[in-house]
């Protein structure tokens, strides 16, 4: 299931209201605009919908949320309103077949798969019914929407990404969150007891493609720093990289070079578990300097394509805007509290007429061209 479409608003007719106006998402996605036009709310407001679907966030204070879905040759039609963190209104169309709708209080119907009929149901109104309603005998058109929620990722790139966060090994230790962007030593040590050397291997020849010669990578423990006390024996990743003799933890590697490193655990992860997820990376090339930025993003893009990840990234940087072509590209617009978007399909006279200026991509933005295109139009 890939999200394609999404309209969003929240605290309607109020000093605090904010409107995002049909985001459309294809397989690989730039979210570009000018500083403060929501390009981190937007991933935030996609993040937050698969938070709730899935259970691990409460219903937000405000927010209306419309989106299209595509399962296969099926659309899912989603829409749900809360107000005061409560669910006021909730449906779910496959075409044309409204097989889920509730209003305020929690009430509402369901169709029964094995029944062949719709059901009345009562859901506590804090909650989703599409997630708490969740059978797969019964509803089994609501477990596409769930795994949706329940893979996506999001990923701030300009954060640390777990460079602070080293592992401590006990017994009966929790299992690691592989959603959680700086769980990565937890995370790559899961990787390698379930998919072995191959994911190691992977990984390597991926920083490698984004021009960090690293001849190895393991957890251990560090070799900067030093731990008097601990109850248990604390680990983080180890790189040996090929001109130097010793070993870089994670704690004196760059900072560029271990958002890399942690982005590439969870993009190899997520690849071998073929989770078909969504990917949403924020900031994407933020601390690179030019030529690993552009590998970094080439890779990112040839990983959407030989897998089943959706990517959405965001941006300001003009090394990622030259390098992702305008056809991936939505651009954000904000007048006062509504964000719009402007992109090759609802565009395209204007996306196809820059292609012949022989400027570069980023010069699409610095110049505005888009509205400047639309002037000279009118």
């Amino acid at each position: 299931m890939r999200l394609h479409k999404i309209n969003y608003s929240e605290h309607k007719n109020s000093p605090q209201e904010w409107t995002l106006d049909g985001l459309e998402l294809g397989l690989k996605n730039l979210i570009v605009g000018k500083n403060a036009s929501g390009k981190s709310r937007t991933l935030n407001v996609i993040a937050g919908l698969a938070g709730q679907l899935s259970g691990r966030r409460p219903i937000g204070v405000s927010g209306q949320y419309h989106c299209i879905f595509d399962h296969g040759a099926e659309t899912y039609d989603y829409t749900y309103k809360s107000a005061n963190q409560e669910v006021v209104q909730e449906e779910l169309k496959i075409g044309q077949r409204v097989l889920l709708t509730r209003g305020m209080g929690g009430s509402g119907t369901i169709w029964a798969e094995k029944l062949g009929t719709l059901l009345d149901f009562q859901n506590p109104p804090s909650t989703l019914a599409a997630f708490t309603r969740r059978d797969s005998i019964q509803h089994p058109f609501l477990e596409p929407l769930y795994h949706w929620a329940a893979t996506l990722r999001h990923y701030a790139f300009g954060t640390s990404l777990g460079q602070k966060h080293l592992a401590m090994i006990v017994n009966n230790g929790g299992e690691t969150d592989v959603r959680d962007q700086d769980m990565v030593v937890g995370l790559f040590r899961r990787a390698k007891k379930e998919y072995g050397d191959a994911f190691v291997a992977s990984l390597l020849n991926d920083l490698r493609q984004v021009a960090y010669e690293v001849d190895s990578i393991d957890t251990g423990t560090p070799v900067s720093i030093q731990f008097s006390q601990s109850p248990g024996e604390v680990v983080g990743l180890l790189v040996r990289e090929s001109a130097l003799p010793g070993i870089t933890d994670q704690i004196s590697m760059s900072q560029g070079m271990f958002r890399v490193v942690s982005l590439l655990v969870h993009m190899n992860y997520c690849q071998s578990s073929n989770a078909g997820a969504t990917v949403l990376i924020d900031d994407i090339g933020e601390g690179l300097d030019f030529d690993r930025s552009c590998r970094l993003i080439q890779l990112l893009r040839e990983k959407a394509d030989s897998s089943n990840v959706q990517l959405v990234m965001s941006t300001n940087d003009r090394f990622v805007m030259n390098q992702v072509p305008l056809d991936e590209w939505s651009v954000l617009q904000r007048k006062g509290t509504t964000v719009t978007v402007k992109n090759a399909a609802n565009s395209r006279e204007i996306f196809e007429s820059f292609k012949f200026t022989g400027l570069s991509n980023f010069s699409f933005l610095e110049m505005d061209f888009v509205n400047q295109a639309t002037d000279a139009v009118h």
